[in-house]
């Protein structure tokens, strides 16, 4: 099948699948830098979506943001784009999680000032995992982070899940891909991307920056 997910076994019919529960898993800054990195596109989180969930019967699906509000900008400008980009993501049935960038102030022994910033969703994610285990049958996790593995391993070994994992292979941690039960490359998704240029209304570049303006 496409999309890198397997049919159930012994069930040509799909009904067995329909009844799988899905549970999707966005890390929404480490998917931001993927596409950063490696795409000259707009991504469609609608069908990114649909494609996790892939004909099953989703149970809950929760995209992580971490936002930045830089002082010099509007409130009507950074902040605006960004409650439209959680505006469209709760539209495409995405419960929104987010929190603010964590930023550390320090001087080094000659004075010079350095200043580094802290935002991740790591242990947010992995809370969710574990508090909706006995809920659901597969997991999906949108992220090429290397630091869910160990996370990975008990909710399958302990509690029989089925952990799927969406990234850039380009830029997903190898131990990920060793222990995952299935990898699907961003790539493989058809019509996952469009156009920079394209401004649909599903697609605003400007909102999509918006969780992470480092």
């Amino acid at each position: 099948m496409p999309f890198g997910f397997e049919n159930t076994s012994g069930d040509p019919a799909g009904s067995g699948r329909a009844r799988e529960r899905v549970a999707v898993f966005v890390d929404g800054a480490n998917l931001y830098h993927s596409i950063k990195s490696y795409y000259n596109a707009v991504l469609d989180y609608d069908r990114l979506l649909s494609a996790a969930v892939a004909g099953r019967s989703l149970l809950r699906a929760t995209f992580y943001i971490v936002e930045k509000v830089e002082r010099a900008e509007s409130e009507e400008g950074q902040s605006g784009s960004a409650r439209s980009f959680v505006y469209n993501l709760n539209n495409f049935g995405y419960k929104v999680r987010s929190k603010p960038l964590t930023v550390f102030e320090s001087f080094s022994p000659s004075g010079e000032r350095i200043v580094s910033h802290k935002g991740d969703w790591d242990v947010g994610i992995v809370v969710d995992m574990f508090r909706l285990a006995r809920h659901a049958d597969t997991f999906v996790l949108v992220s090429g982070d290397g630091d869910y593995i160990e996370a990975i391993d008990v909710l399958q070994s302990e509690h029989g899940l089925r952990v799927e994992v969406i990234s850039a292979l380009q830029c997903t941690s190898q131990a990920l891909l060793d222990i995952c039960d299935s990898h699907t490359d961003l790539s493989e998704i058809p019509d996952l991307f469009k156009n920079r240029s394209s401004k649909s209304a599903s697609q605003p570049q400007e909102a999509a920056d918006a969780p992470r303006r480092l």
